[in-house]
């Protein structure tokens, strides 16, 4: 490992400070039986459909979908449950979402799709011409179906989440934070920034800091930041602070693991309420580098990676799939962008989505706030980049490929 003498990430210059929408068909609805029959909404039980010669058939009890062949000169649709799951109606040429265990399919309207459902939550409507939720976008175990969707961002609920853009410092929501029940073996420890006030499911962050620094050093900008925004973001500390990238690396692979922990621990504030394929990992100095490492090893399995003034001189990260961003120092001296970030940025394959936002007058303590004022625009890109990579929310893509904020001494991004 190269060492770097003297080098402090905790030490910052004087400018630092520390609806669930369920959507109901009911026989008002229409003239079409639609599971009236059934007391749980459904047309049929057992896997039957409504109508033996044309309806669709489910897996397991109670699985099989609402579906009507023409009774009433509807087209047909088509609709299925999964294993004692309930499967969404179909409208005319809709497809119902599909049930999982406990779960509830979302409705498919003309020409949409419903969402899928998860255990115990239930999916989406689709209305033409979008669909509803995908995979993952229909309730948690506890809670929130996925959004309906008119072509439009979605209600509360599911993903894009359809409120107001806003990449202020401080987002809408209220937030909160835990440590209990973290306890992970391949880092010292680590605390959950989460929305209290935001419909579930929610995407997540992991982070690693940088050499010599812990996850406190970072709790007043990244952990609210990301909370206030609805999304959950876990800090960690290495086992030992002078651990180097490739290590930083490791810990972030466990913390995207814990991430799926969270969801289905006992005890947990957030059980059921992650999105558990919605993942970023990130970090700052050594634990950027680390970020590359991790996003290297875990491929399509993350959503996006967020290297800040990244450290790790000698190394190009050609394997990496995931969408990037680099937010970057002009005047680091520890991380020189011309032996980092920048060759970095290089490295990644054209096809991948990457960004380069370079800070004017900008150290290595950017991230710790050495400008006073930095936050904002730092938010500005991170949030926009979180909101277009981790919540399928285009409405932000025009700040990545907008003009750059004159605060900024460099930025690009390709495609």
């Amino acid at each position: 490992m190269m060492v770097l003498p003297g080098h402090d990430c905790t030490q910052p210059s004087a400018g630092y400070s520390s609806v669930r929408t369920v959507v109901a068909l009911t026989c008002a609805l229409t003239t079409i039986a639609v599971g009236c029959a059934s007391s749980d909404g459904n047309a049929s039980r057992n896997g039957n459909g409504l109508n033996p010669s044309s309806g669709g058939s489910g897996v397991g009890s109670g699985g099989g979908g609402a579906v009507a062949g023409g009774s009433a000169g509807v087209a047909p649709m088509s609709a299925g449950g999964v294993h004692s799951g309930n499967g969404g109606a179909g409208m005319p040429s809709g497809n119902g979402g599909v049930g999982a265990p406990g779960g509830t399919g979302g409705v498919g309207l003309a020409s949409g799709n419903g969402g899928v459902g998860v255990p115990n939550g239930t999916g989406g409507a689709g209305a033409a011409p979008a669909g509803g939720g995908v995979t993952g976008d229909g309730g948690a175990p506890s809670g929130g179906g996925g959004g309906v969707s008119t072509g439009g961002a979605p209600v509360a609920g599911g993903f894009p989440r359809g409120d107001m853009v806003n990449t202020d410092q401080k987002g809408p929501y209220m937030t909160a934070k835990y440590t209990e029940g973290l306890d992970n073996p391949t880092y010292a420890s680590s605390v959950m920034y989460y929305p209290t006030d935001a419909s579930p499911p929610y995407a997540s962050a992991v982070f690693s800091p940088g050499f010599t620094a812990t996850k406190e050093n970072y709790e007043t900008f990244l952990g609210p930041l990301l909370a206030s925004h609805g999304i959950a973001i876990l800090l960690t500390t290495p086992t030992t602070t002078g651990d180097n990238p490739q290590q930083r690396g490791e810990d972030l692979q466990a913390a995207v693991a814990q991430i799926a922990k969270e969801n289905t621990r006992d005890g947990s504030p957030l059980k059921g309420k992650l999105a558990t394929d919605r993942v970023c990992v990130t970090g700052h100095s050594m634990g950027g580098g680390g970020t590359l490492w991790a996003a290297t090893t875990l491929g399509t399995k993350i959503r996006c990676a967020v290297p800040l003034q990244p450290w790790q001189p000698g190394q190009s990260f050609a394997m990496i799939k995931a969408p990037t961003l680099f937010i970057a120092a002009q005047s680091d001296s520890i991380a020189a962008v011309a032996q980092n970030a920048q060759v970095f940025y290089n490295s990644i394959p054209s096809p991948v989505p990457k960004y380069y936002a370079e800070f004017t007058g900008a150290s290595h303590f950017l991230t710790t706030n050495d400008l006073g004022t930095a936050y904002d625009v730092q938010s500005k890109y991170m949030i926009a980049f979180y909101k277009v990579y981790l919540e399928d929310d285009m409405r932000y893509m025009s700040v990545l490929t907008g003009a750059a904020d004159p605060k900024l001494s460099a930025y690009k991004h390709a495609p």
